[in-house]
């Protein structure tokens, strides 16, 4: 694939869109249980949050609706099955009543062998009642071409009596075990190859109960179309989708899922009814449900719910459809685009470069589509979404690919400048500028630095020896391992002047021990030029000398020049004057490594040191200690610690004006070859033969740079 179209924001985009789209309509089967369990939990918190206002009760749940239950003391008493003769009395009492329909769950196909004039007798309660509604069951029966669906139906003195007739074959979702639908008729085709109308139990029920209601025969009305099913020409029920016939159950919670028994439907025992212990005014007008709630039975359900008994899923289902709270899916095709919008979103902000736009996008989009969109589709409309769990995966499958690609092409770019940028800077510097914790910043910063300044003594007559060739080849070669030396331990070269470095420490990282490894340079470089010399003086000349002096103190760093165009980063401030100064102070002890007080205050307990003097630069008022660096501590010689300690001691009496003392000392050190009692033992003589006035304070005046 073209690399520039890869690089483009808005291909990548659409092509990583495509891929998570893809990938969740794969998967979408794994998660339809977890989606299943969603949608309950949604249907059940919706309706909970909307039963907490006592007045909207009446408009989730129909109080034209009575149940009347086969319990425990009925069969006691009653045993099951019941007696045909005992429905007589429960029939009559709830016609007496005003019951508008009676509904049984019983098929009553065969006779009564053991009674048979019972049967007359209960047909006869039926006939008088004219509102009873039985039950037909669908079965299969198995040819060995086909197979057929059969009606079973009652006996024929019951059934031609019987107000209307219904079947219930209920939508158990195989993959989730609930039901959650159902469908309001069905066409098949029965023994005789006849294309028969089969109308379910809430359906068949209701059409008997308007036509007695509105007084109108509805109960062979028949209509439906792509959207909605027809109970009566001016009452549609939605179907769930345009092309899925099946209507949804709007479950009504029950007050406690684990005591089936308790239900928001007025619920009274088939015994109390048959004893007409029962006020007849609270099935006046209602619809009558007559079935088993005995626990033996196990006539159940799983639902959203959790189990219910049959009876009352059914009155969920007569519910549903009276109170006229349907439940509706979102339009798979919509639901879809929706998706796809998400993870569009989603993935182009998660490519920004932004730091901002990724954060502040993102907290927008999960409120918009995980929140928001949720809530309002929960609260104020009567949808359910397809793909919820699907949503909430887009946007995690986007988070983390998106920014997993991202990633994956910064982090080459970074590699590249990584790897140009170390040829300026240290790596340890590069990686800490380039990590996501180091902002560039163009303004000035006030920090705490260790400087250091170092030179080839004599370079000038030095330089006449070479050729302009070997020149440039001798400071390459210098340079480079100096500069490495100084990378290796973080610091940052801030410029070269020929063979001079300037170098920081703590400039780019707050670096607590950069005094430490400036110290620690500056003695690895004195170790590393004994190693060139002994190359150099077979190739060019005897041997070189470097000059290092290092402070530390507050200075101001900054970017100075043209803004992205062309930028030098560098300290400025007094303490970067005084340190290029102090430089030169070498030059007068014929020391090669020396240090502030305030570089030896820090790091005094890790390395050798010894007190070279109090001096005051040309143009400076205040005086300033300066130390020589020796070596790491405990690791010098015994005989130069015994110079070192007699070098103290001269310089106690030089500074209480004991100067034929100190010379005598100075003298003698001079004959040990040390360097600094050169500059005293001339300064001892001096002032032997010229005394200080009484206001010296031993402070040595540089009169040079």
């Amino acid at each position: 694939m073209n690399k520039k179209l890869l690089e483009n924001r808005v291909f990548l985009t659409f092509l990583i869109s495509i891929i998570i789209l893809f990938l969740i309509l794969i998967l979408k089967w794994p998660f339809y249980i977890i989606n299943e369990k969603l949608k309950s939990f949604i249907i059940k918190t919706k309706n909970e949050i909307y039963l907490l206002d006592d007045s909207k009760t009446n408009a989730l749940i129909s109080n034209n609706i009575v149940v009347v239950t086969f319990d425990e003391k009925t069969l006691d008493k009653l045993w099951f099955p019941i007696s045909r003769r005992d429905y007589k009395p429960i029939i009559d009492n709830l016609n007496a009543a005003g019951a508008s329909i009676i509904w049984l769950d019983i098929i009553f196909a065969n006779n009564n062998n053991l009674d048979p004039i019972w049967d007359d007798i209960f047909a006869k309660s039926i006939s008088d009642a004219w509102n009873v509604v039985l039950w037909w069951a669908i079965i299969s029966k198995s040819f060995s071409w086909q197979t057929l669906w059969v009606m079973e139906m009652p006996l024929e003195k019951f059934y031609s009596w019987a107000l209307a007739f219904w079947y219930y074959q209920p939508n158990v979702d195989m993959r989730t075990n609930l039901v959650t639908s159902f469908r309001p008729s069905t066409r098949l085709y029965d023994i005789d190859k006849n294309l028969v109308n089969y109308n379910h139990f809430s359906i068949a029920l209701l059409k008997a109960y308007y036509s007695v209601i509105y007084k109108k025969d509805f109960i062979n009305y028949e209509n439906s179309d792509e959207d909605f099913y027809y109970l009566r020409p001016d009452y549609k029920i939605p179907f769930l989708l345009s092309w899925e016939k099946d209507i949804l159950i709007n479950f009504v919670p029950l007050p406690n899922s684990n005591e089936n028994k308790y239900s928001k439907f007025p619920s009274y025992s088939f015994l109390d009814v048959y004893e007409n212990n029962i006020d007849p005014s609270v099935f006046e007008g209602k619809i009558v449900l007559i079935w088993a709630t005995a626990k033996w039975i196990k006539d159940i359900f799983s639902t959203p719910n959790w189990i219910e008994y049959w009876v009352y899923v059914l009155a969920n289902i007569v519910n549903t459809i009276m109170t006229k709270n349907y439940l509706l899916y979102l339009d798979w095709n919509l639901e879809l685009l929706l998706i796809f919008s998400l993870i569009l979103l989603s993935v182009y902000s998660n490519l920004s470069r932004s730091g901002y736009v990724l954060i502040f996008s993102n907290i927008a989009i999960t409120a918009i589509f995980l929140v928001i969109f949720p809530i309002f589709i929960l609260i104020f409309t009567s949808y359910l979404l397809n793909y919820l769990f699907e949503l909430f995966f887009a946007l995690v499958l986007s988070l983390t690919i998106s920014n997993t690609v991202k990633y994956l092409f910064e982090n080459k770019n970074k590699i590249k400048l990584n790897k140009a940028l170390s040829e300026y800077v240290s790596k340890a510097i590069a990686d800490e500028i380039l990590s996501s914790s180091w902002k560039i910043n163009l303004d000035w910063e006030r920090k705490h630095l260790a400087i250091y300044f170092s030179d080839i003594e004599w370079f000038t007559t030095i330089s006449e020896k070479f050729n302009p060739e070997d020149l440039v080849w001798f400071l390459r070669e210098y340079l480079s391992v100096m500069s490495d030396i100084i990378m290796d331990e973080k610091g940052f070269i801030n410029k070269y002047e020929w063979d001079a470095i300037m170098a920081l420490w703590w400039a780019f990282t707050p670096y607590d021990r950069s005094s430490y490894n400036a110290c620690y340079s500056a003695l690895k470089q004195q170790e590393k030029l004994i190693e060139l010399n002994s190359i150099w003086s077979k190739k060019w000349f005897s041997t070189i000398k470097v000059r290092i002096w290092l402070h530390c103190w507050e200075a101001i760093v900054w970017n100075i020049g043209s803004s992205w165009r062309k930028m030098e980063y560098t300290a400025l401030w007094d303490s970067v004057n005084l340190a290029s100064r102090l430089e030169w102070v070498n030059k007068f002890y014929w020391t090669y490594i020396c240090v502030s007080e305030n570089i030896y205050e820090e790091v005094k307990n890790d390395f050798e040191f010894r007190y070279l003097d109090k001096i005051r630069v040309k143009w400076k008022n205040k005086p300033i200690k300066i130390y020589e660096l020796l070596g790491f501590k405990w690791q010098i010689s015994d005989s130069f610690f015994e110079i070192k300690m007699k070098f103290e001691d001269a310089v106690r009496f030089y500074n209480l004006r004991k100067f034929d003392e100190a010379k005598e000392i100075f003298s003698y050190l001079v004959s040990l070859w040390d360097n600094p009692s050169k500059f005293y033992l001339d300064m001892s003589d001096y002032y032997i033969k010229n005394p200080p006035n009484d206001d010296w304070d031993g402070v040595s005046e540089m009169k040079s740079k």
